[in-house]
């Protein structure tokens, strides 16, 4: 006992770096003993009471909670809002933070649409006096009383006030109640098939697909959204710049830091998403209020299509730049972070952590330079605009390998994959001042009808493009053909020769060889000889049959020729009818009395049969069509209407 107490006052007497020293050396061994002696402590047995321990256990680690979600805000309705009220608004003026302005009611537009009121409001602040409402502050949320009032949605040009409409919070927050509503269905598709396969496309198609990009407001007023573009060259930027009424090159936002929060704050930049990669077409504006995992922004429409999936990133802003015609952010595009889901008058919602599809698509432009240009994007998957967001990124890439305005020639190859339906590859070749719009409202005119198509929803997996770019026009004009001799007989060889002229050069002659169907009965055989896609044209009137299945519809697309085929059509006046989007040539009487009676009205009489199609390619595109007429005769009879009898029938190279 009297050992004990020495040793406590011994203790007590230590200096205090000394008692450290035993605190710390004490720690040391009793880990060791604990990490020695662990696996010797037995564990309980089952449903008993636990057994002693010799070593005290460790302390229980408190789990790591995730951050909790945002709660909804307090908000303000309209019936409380009145003239002269005072308030403040959140949005990002420079960097990633948001900022304070001030705002006071000047009044409330009630029932401007349907159940539809908007507040009217001076905005002051962050220079806003000089500015006036800036494109891209669409969605920044406004708080009156310190609660959430709405967000700012548009404005009107050349207004030498800040004067901004204000969409009530409580119209927005409806949005979230709309999620799982169907989507809207697809418009009919940019052009008709007929006019597609035919090569007559209208020549402003793509600017005119690209106006549909700005959805309409109230008369006079401009959505406060800022569209930003990255890669477009000159020609693509006017198209957009005419169609939305600006839109401003911007960046790439540099990455997030490593284990940084995918989240945006209230009143920060977001941007809805259209093309990422190498090119990019975004729109950007506000979050006006984020709860759980919902983001509210804008305030407006984005592209007014009701339920959607697009892309949603984060965004920071490089700076404000003032306009008379009307100011505008220009703002840098971040990673993404969520989706949009839903896209009506009010606004668009959408979700952290979500994900939206999105088509991958490559171009590869060679003929320019040492070597090819490669560019890699994903265009969102929204059926009413990837067409246009496609051909757009075609024109954009060509802009920024080498030109796309002045005389060239192109050479197009696509490939378009489609969810279990194969392949799709179309080719074309362009020349001339406007060839590279043309190959863009090609590209547009294809993918429109194949995701707008009539029969079938289509799911496009990938799109690869090949351009090869020549630096001028190479076209030649076909003027004229003949026969090495006029008449003939079925299963004979004939020789053509064909008279070309050279863009900017003289004339040249091709030789090309036609081997003659064995079943051709006797009379007048006519040689159509042109470029393919007039070839094409030529082949639908003679035998047109619109396509009922969208199994139809991609053998006619398939069937298409380009430029630098060649082709000839031999032809002859035999009756025959189309059904149901299938051509029955040469059909006796009896059986198209049959037919016709069975189609109930739907069968459309034949003229012409179309005998034979011989394809030659060509080292330069060609244009033009000729005919070349024939007289066929025959060594042996020929049955009842024209029509060979059995013995003498036979496929005729169909």
């Amino acid at each position: 006992m009297k050992l004990h107490l020495l040793v406590l006052l011994l203790t007590a007497a230590l200096p205090a770096s000394a008692n450290a020293m035993k605190s710390a050396n004490a720690v040391k061994s009793a880990n060791a003993v604990k990490s020695a002696n662990a696996a010797q402590v037995p564990s309980p047995p089952a449903g008993g009471p636990a057994l002693p321990s010799p070593i005290a256990p460790p302390p229980t680690p408190i789990p790591v909670q995730p951050p909790a979600l945002p709660s909804p805000l307090p908000t303000i309705g309209v019936d409380e809002v009145r003239a002269g009220q005072k308030g403040y608004g959140l949005s990002v003026f420079s960097g990633s933070e948001p900022e304070r302005f001030d705002v006071e009611v000047i009044g409330v537009m009630r029932n401007l649409r349907p159940e539809q009121s908007y507040i009217l409001a001076r905005l002051t602040g962050h220079d806003l006096e000089r500015s006036g409402v800036s494109a891209g502050m669409s969605g920044s949320p406004v708080f009156l009383d310190g609660k959430l009032a709405g967000a700012v949605a548009f404005s009107w040009p050349f207004s030498h006030d800040a004067i901004a409409g204000i969409t009530p919070i409580d119209s927005m927050r409806g949005l979230s109640a709309a999620a799982g509503m169907a989507p809207v269905g697809p418009p009919p598709p940019p052009v008709e098939l007929a006019a597609l396969t035919s090569g007559h496309l209208p020549k402003d198609l793509l600017e005119r697909e690209m106006k549909r990009l700005q959805p309409p407001l109230l008369e006079g007023a401009q959505s406060a959204v800022s569209w930003a573009t990255s890669g477009f060259g000159e020609l693509s930027q006017g198209f957009l710049h005419r169609a939305l009424g600006s839109s401003m090159p911007s960046g790439k936002a540099a990455p997030s830091p490593p284990g940084a929060a995918k989240d945006v704050a209230l009143g920060g930049a977001v941007a809805a998403v259209l093309v990422d990669g190498d090119l990019q077409l975004a729109a950007v504006g506000t979050v006006t209020d984020r709860y759980g995992d919902q983001v509210l922004a804008f305030g407006h429409p984005f592209l007014g299509l009701g339920t959607v999936k697009v892309p949603m990133a984060k965004a920071e802003v490089v700076t404000v730049l003032s306009s008379q015609y009307s100011s505008f952010k220009i703002a840098n595009v971040g990673e993404v972070i969520g989706a949009f889901e839903q896209d009506r008058q009010v606004g668009i919602q959408g979700r952290i952590g979500q994900t939206a599809p999105m088509i991958p698509l490559s171009l590869r432009i060679t003929g320019v330079g040492t070597k090819p240009r490669d560019f890699k994007m994903r265009v969102a998957e929204v059926p009413q605009f990837t067409p246009m967001l496609l051909g757009s990124s075609l024109l954009g890439g060509l802009e920024s390998t080498s030109y796309s305005n002045g005389a060239q020639g192109l050479d197009l190859s696509a490939r378009f994959k489609l969810k279990d339906r194969g392949d799709l590859e179309v080719r074309q070749s362009f020349d001339g001042d406007n060839a590279g719009t043309e190959a863009a409202t090609f590209i547009l005119a294809v993918a429109g009808y194949l995701t707008n198509n009539p029969f079938e929803k289509v799911r496009l997996d990938r799109v690869s493009i090949e351009l090869a770019q020549s630096p001028q026009p190479r076209s030649a004009t076909l003027v004229g053909a003949n026969a090495e001799r006029t008449v003939v007989y079925p299963g004979e060889r004939v020789e053509l020769n064909l008279d070309l002229v050279a863009w900017r050069g003289d004339r040249f002659r091709r030789t090309l060889t036609v081997d003659l169907p064995q079943d051709l009965p006797a009379g007048r055989y006519s040689l159509v000889v042109g470029d393919g896609a007039s070839i094409d044209a030529t082949r639908l009137a003679l035998e047109p049959a619109a396509p009922v299945s969208l199994t139809q519809a991609l053998r006619l697309l398939r069937s298409l020729h380009s430029r630098r085929d060649l082709i000839v059509l031999g032809i002859y006046a035999g009756p025959g009818l189309s059904v149901a989007g299938e051509v029955m040539p040469r059909l006796p009487g009896s059986v198209r009395s049959l037919w016709s009676a069975a189609a109930s009205g739907s069968a459309a009489p034949l003229r012409t049969t179309i005998a034979q199609q011989v394809r030659q390619e060509m080292d330069v595109p060609v244009d033009g069509l000729v005919k070349v007429d024939l007289e066929v005769r025959r060594r042996e009879p020929v049955g009842a209407e024209g029509v060979v009898t059995e013995k003498a029938e036979g496929k005729g190279g169909r």
